[in-house]
Protein backbone atom coordinates (compact mmCIF):
# COMPACT_ATOMS: atom_id res chain seq x y z
CA UNK A 1 0.00 0.00 0.00
CA UNK A 2 2.82 2.46 0.77
CA UNK A 3 4.54 1.68 -2.25
CA UNK A 4 1.44 2.45 -4.61
CA UNK A 5 0.81 5.76 -2.71
CA UNK A 6 4.90 6.91 -3.50
CA UNK A 7 4.10 6.67 -6.62
CA UNK A 8 1.04 8.38 -6.42
CA UNK A 9 2.94 11.17 -5.35
CA UNK A 10 5.68 10.91 -7.98
CA UNK A 11 4.20 9.35 -11.05
CA UNK A 12 2.08 13.04 -12.22
CA UNK A 13 6.34 14.87 -12.16
CA UNK A 14 8.40 12.06 -13.42
CA UNK A 15 8.54 8.81 -15.65
CA UNK A 16 8.73 6.72 -12.50
CA UNK A 17 6.11 4.17 -13.97
CA UNK A 18 7.67 3.55 -17.22
CA UNK A 19 11.26 3.81 -15.98
CA UNK A 20 10.38 1.06 -13.70
CA UNK A 21 9.13 -0.68 -16.86
CA UNK A 22 12.45 -0.50 -18.30
CA UNK A 23 14.43 -1.56 -15.42
CA UNK A 24 15.54 -4.91 -16.20
CA UNK A 25 15.38 -7.02 -13.22
CA UNK A 26 19.02 -7.88 -12.79
CA UNK A 27 19.58 -3.95 -12.17
CA UNK A 28 21.25 -3.87 -8.21
CA UNK A 29 23.01 -1.07 -6.64
CA UNK A 30 24.59 -1.25 -3.58
CA UNK A 31 22.74 -0.27 -0.11
CA UNK A 32 24.75 2.46 0.93
CA UNK A 33 22.99 4.71 -2.07
CA UNK A 34 19.94 4.27 0.23
CA UNK A 35 21.54 5.03 3.55
CA UNK A 36 23.46 8.15 1.81
CA UNK A 37 19.68 9.31 0.59
CA UNK A 38 18.32 8.78 4.38
CA UNK A 39 21.42 10.73 6.12
CA UNK A 40 20.26 13.74 3.64
CA UNK A 41 16.79 13.21 4.55
CA UNK A 42 18.05 14.05 8.11
CA UNK A 43 19.73 16.26 7.28
CA UNK A 44 16.54 18.28 5.77
CA UNK A 45 14.15 16.97 8.52
CA UNK A 46 11.89 14.90 5.60
CA UNK A 47 12.85 11.38 7.36
CA UNK A 48 9.88 10.96 9.17
CA UNK A 49 7.67 12.05 6.33
CA UNK A 50 9.66 9.83 3.90
CA UNK A 51 9.40 6.68 6.72
CA UNK A 52 5.53 6.96 6.54
CA UNK A 53 5.81 5.96 2.80
CA UNK A 54 8.43 3.43 3.69
CA UNK A 55 8.26 1.98 7.60
CA UNK A 56 10.52 -0.03 8.84
CA UNK A 57 12.87 -0.73 6.00
CA UNK A 58 16.35 -1.82 6.54
CA UNK A 59 19.21 -2.10 3.96
CA UNK A 60 22.13 -3.63 3.91
CA UNK A 61 24.89 -1.10 2.76
CA UNK A 62 27.22 -3.75 0.79
CA UNK A 63 23.92 -5.75 -0.10
CA UNK A 64 23.43 -5.36 -3.53
CA UNK A 65 19.30 -4.34 -3.60
CA UNK A 66 16.76 -4.14 -6.89
CA UNK A 67 17.29 -0.45 -8.69
CA UNK A 68 13.80 0.07 -9.15
CA UNK A 69 13.53 0.35 -5.48
CA UNK A 70 15.55 2.58 -5.27
CA UNK A 71 14.12 4.57 -8.00
CA UNK A 72 10.62 4.88 -6.32
CA UNK A 73 12.60 6.04 -2.81
CA UNK A 74 14.67 8.54 -4.56
CA UNK A 75 12.36 10.12 -6.50
CA UNK A 76 9.75 10.37 -3.22
CA UNK A 77 12.75 11.73 -1.14
CA UNK A 78 13.10 14.52 -3.96
CA UNK A 79 9.72 15.35 -3.83
CA UNK A 80 10.26 15.60 -0.01
CA UNK A 81 12.95 17.51 0.22
CA UNK A 82 11.72 20.04 -2.75
CA UNK A 83 8.49 19.92 -4.10
CA UNK A 84 6.70 16.99 -5.90
CA UNK A 85 6.53 19.22 -8.85
CA UNK A 86 10.35 19.81 -8.26
CA UNK A 87 11.55 16.42 -7.40
CA UNK A 88 14.28 16.47 -9.75
CA UNK A 89 15.65 19.93 -8.03
CA UNK A 90 15.13 17.78 -4.81
CA UNK A 91 17.03 14.45 -6.53
CA UNK A 92 19.93 16.82 -7.90
CA UNK A 93 20.69 18.07 -3.77
CA UNK A 94 20.25 14.38 -2.83
CA UNK A 95 22.86 13.27 -5.21
CA UNK A 96 25.07 16.27 -4.49
CA UNK A 97 24.87 15.90 -0.65
CA UNK A 98 25.89 12.17 -0.85
CA UNK A 99 28.80 12.92 -2.31
CA UNK A 100 29.77 15.54 0.99
CA UNK A 101 28.49 13.32 3.34
CA UNK A 102 30.44 10.46 2.22
CA UNK A 103 33.83 12.62 2.24
CA UNK A 104 32.79 13.66 5.66
CA UNK A 105 32.26 10.18 6.76
CA UNK A 106 34.79 8.75 8.85
CA UNK A 107 35.53 6.29 6.13
CA UNK A 108 35.61 9.27 3.48
CA UNK A 109 38.02 10.76 5.47
CA UNK A 110 40.31 8.69 5.00
CA UNK A 111 39.72 8.30 1.28
CA UNK A 112 39.80 11.78 0.83
CA UNK A 113 43.70 11.23 0.94
CA UNK A 114 43.70 9.29 -2.27
CA UNK A 115 40.96 10.68 -3.90
CA UNK A 116 42.71 13.05 -6.53
CA UNK A 117 42.16 16.48 -6.69
CA UNK A 118 43.22 16.65 -11.02
CA UNK A 119 39.72 16.05 -12.59
CA UNK A 120 40.66 13.58 -15.01
CA UNK A 121 41.54 11.12 -12.10
CA UNK A 122 38.95 11.99 -10.02
CA UNK A 123 36.81 11.02 -13.48
CA UNK A 124 38.41 8.01 -13.53
CA UNK A 125 38.08 7.04 -9.75
CA UNK A 126 34.34 8.01 -10.07
CA UNK A 127 34.12 5.40 -12.83
CA UNK A 128 36.10 2.62 -11.01
CA UNK A 129 33.47 3.30 -7.94
CA UNK A 130 30.66 2.82 -10.33
CA UNK A 131 32.02 0.07 -11.31
CA UNK A 132 31.87 -1.54 -7.51
CA UNK A 133 28.26 -0.05 -7.11
CA UNK A 134 25.98 -1.38 -10.01
CA UNK A 135 25.52 -3.80 -11.87
CA UNK A 136 23.87 -2.22 -15.03
CA UNK A 137 24.49 -0.05 -18.06
CA UNK A 138 28.06 0.95 -18.67
CA UNK A 139 30.01 4.39 -18.15
CA UNK A 140 33.04 5.76 -20.37
CA UNK A 141 35.10 8.35 -20.34
CA UNK A 142 36.63 10.55 -23.04
CA UNK A 143 38.86 13.63 -23.54
CA UNK A 144 37.76 15.67 -25.98
CA UNK A 145 40.24 18.58 -25.30
CA UNK A 146 43.64 18.83 -22.96
CA UNK A 147 41.02 20.82 -20.14
CA UNK A 148 38.04 18.55 -20.48
CA UNK A 149 37.03 14.97 -19.67
CA UNK A 150 33.19 13.70 -20.09
CA UNK A 151 31.68 10.58 -18.94
CA UNK A 152 29.59 8.92 -21.38
CA UNK A 153 26.56 6.91 -19.73
CA UNK A 154 24.87 4.29 -22.11
CA UNK A 155 21.76 2.25 -20.17
CA UNK A 156 21.91 4.64 -17.45
CA UNK A 157 18.21 3.90 -15.36
CA UNK A 158 18.56 6.90 -12.86
CA UNK A 159 17.88 10.25 -13.86
CA UNK A 160 20.69 10.89 -15.67
CA UNK A 161 19.66 15.17 -15.72
CA UNK A 162 19.23 15.22 -11.91
CA UNK A 163 20.73 12.55 -9.99
CA UNK A 164 24.01 11.63 -12.23
CA UNK A 165 23.93 15.28 -13.02
CA UNK A 166 24.00 16.08 -8.67
CA UNK A 167 26.86 12.95 -7.61
CA UNK A 168 28.91 14.80 -10.22
CA UNK A 169 28.63 17.90 -9.36
CA UNK A 170 28.96 16.84 -6.04
CA UNK A 171 32.14 14.87 -6.11
CA UNK A 172 33.91 17.77 -7.24
CA UNK A 173 32.84 19.81 -4.78
CA UNK A 174 33.75 17.67 -2.16
CA UNK A 175 37.53 17.09 -3.29
CA UNK A 176 37.96 21.12 -3.69
CA UNK A 177 37.64 20.67 -7.30
CA UNK A 178 36.82 24.09 -9.10
CA UNK A 179 35.52 22.76 -12.45
CA UNK A 180 32.42 23.16 -14.75
CA UNK A 181 29.88 20.27 -15.17
CA UNK A 182 27.26 20.15 -17.46
CA UNK A 183 25.04 16.90 -17.93
CA UNK A 184 23.05 16.70 -21.33
CA UNK A 185 20.72 14.22 -22.10
CA UNK A 186 21.02 12.03 -25.62
CA UNK A 187 17.87 10.15 -24.27
CA UNK A 188 16.36 9.11 -20.70
CA UNK A 189 19.18 6.58 -20.44
CA UNK A 190 21.75 7.98 -22.32
CA UNK A 191 23.64 10.84 -22.06
CA UNK A 192 27.43 12.91 -21.38
CA UNK A 193 28.72 14.74 -18.39
CA UNK A 194 31.52 17.20 -19.64
CA UNK A 195 34.17 18.43 -17.25
CA UNK A 196 35.99 22.05 -18.16
CA UNK A 197 38.80 23.11 -15.80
Amino acid sequence: MSLVRAVDLVAPHCDIVDRLGDVPPSARIRGWYFKSMLAVLQRHDRLAAFQDYFPDESWSALGMHPLGDYLVRLAVAGALVATPARLHQGIFEISRQNATAFVSSLVGRLLVRILSRDPVRLTEQGLSARRQSTTYGTWQIRRPGPREVQMVYRGEYMWIESAIAGAAAGTFESCGVTADVRTALEDKYNGVTSIRW
